[in-house]
């Protein structure tokens, strides 16, 4: 009997042990062998006006290199006609905020585009389209809005920005454009905040790294990119006014100006009568050409964060293009919202453009200002 005994406790000793270390090799196994993370969607489903992001790395990667000293963002190489008529590479359009708490931002000097309009409570915003060169580092990024979403379906890009309003999110599913919400796509190489900034005043990402995603992201590729409403040309249409100087006022007295330096031949940018630096090289940004463009803006009734509305449907207006101290005045046009913009002379021709950095600043018709020498 007490053989008996003994057989069945030792019996029950041993599987009590082997129950044990079955149990403590599981759980070593799911520590140290997590399963990958697979980069999310890019289309959003139940997007928010400014959402809170939980999954961008707080500093940059370790492995990114620090940021070169970046050149003049004039394209001192005389373009190819190939070149000047298609791009090289996929555009990048990135949505830059430029809230004070924002300033200086990064990466704006190696941008082959760049728009500026009001957003809510007139505080500007960019967005910048990347093409011809790379930025190691680019932001603070901000949100989607309906007209630069619109703007940025012309060159058939991947669109990036962070979170939207409804009505910018409810666009980008509309256009079919291909994008990036660097809050939800989990891309840490990519996307990270620093920890000089506080939130949401500090998100930053690379182009570099997004071409890195683009290669390997179904869902961002089989489109070809266009220059959109940009006619470039080694013999630019230029006017015969005098343009050397351009500001802009908006209504909540924020100003953009530009003064032409005949010793570059570029336009060197101010913002709030100070030059606007670029972050990481402490360079001045300049532009070969500079388009101001009038149009109807308004904020939506109702809504409570103060977005606006840019007229885009039939609708057209009055520009001034400046290039080499001249100034030209012409007219733009846009059909509809997945149309490319038309910029001509006032009898009817294509304005081609000084090959370089292009600024676009949109100006709403009532309540801004437009000075010019």
């Amino acid at each position: 009997m007490m053989k008996t005994h003994n057989l069945i406790y030792t019996t029950l000793v041993l599987l009590l042990i082997a129950f044990i270390t079955a149990c403590g090799s599981g759980s070593s196994a799911n520590e140290n062998s997590p399963t990958p993370t697979t980069p999310e969607s890019s289309t959003l489903q139940s997007p928010s006006p400014e959402p809170t992001p939980t999954q961008v790395a707080s500093t940059p990667p370790t492995q990114m290199p620090s940021p070169q000293p970046t050149s003049t963002p004039e394209h001192k190489e005389k373009r190819t006609d190939k070149n000047l008529l298609s791009p090289r590479k996929r555009p990048i359009a990135i949505m830059v905020e430029n809230h004070p708490d924002a300033r200086p931002q990064s990466g704006l000097i190696n941008a082959d585009v760049i728009y500026e309009a009001p957003a809510e409570f007139g505080i500007p915003r960019f967005m910048a389209i990347f093409v011809n060169k790379e930025s190691k580092i680019v932001g603070p990024i901000r949100s989607a809005r309906t007209y630069y979403v619109s703007w940025a379906s012309e060159y058939n890009p991947v669109y990036v920005h962070a979170g939207g309003s409804p009505q910018g999110i409810r666009l980008i599913d509309q256009l079919g454009l291909q994008h990036i919400d660097a809050l939800r796509y989990y891309a840490p190489q990519a996307f990270w905040r620093s920890t000089d900034r506080d939130a949401p005043h500090n998100l930053y990402g690379s182009t570099t790294e997004i071409r890195k995603l683009i290669a390997k992201d179904k869902n961002l590729q089989g489109k070809k990119g266009t220059w959109g409403p940009i006619h470039w040309s080694n013999n630019p249409t230029i006017g015969s006014e005098s343009g050397k100087e351009v500001s802009v006022t908006y209504a909540e007295g924020y100003q953009a100006s530009f003064k032409y330096d005949p010793q570059t031949g570029l336009y060197n940018r101010y913002m709030v009568g100070k030059p606007h630096l670029d972050r990481e090289t402490k360079r001045q940004i300049a532009a070969s050409a500079v388009i101001v463009q009038t149009v109807d803006m308004w904020q939506i009734k109702g809504d409570a964060y103060g977005r606006r509305e840019v007229d885009l449907t039939n609708a057209s207006g009055p520009i001034l293009v400046f290039q080499n101290g001249k100034v030209l005045k012409g007219k733009w046009e846009k059909e509809d919202v997945d149309t490319i913009t038309k910029y001509e002379t006032n009898d009817g021709k294509p304005i081609e453009l000084k090959p370089g950095q292009v600024w676009i600043e949109i100006v709403p018709k009532e309540g801004s200002k437009i000075d010019y020498r």
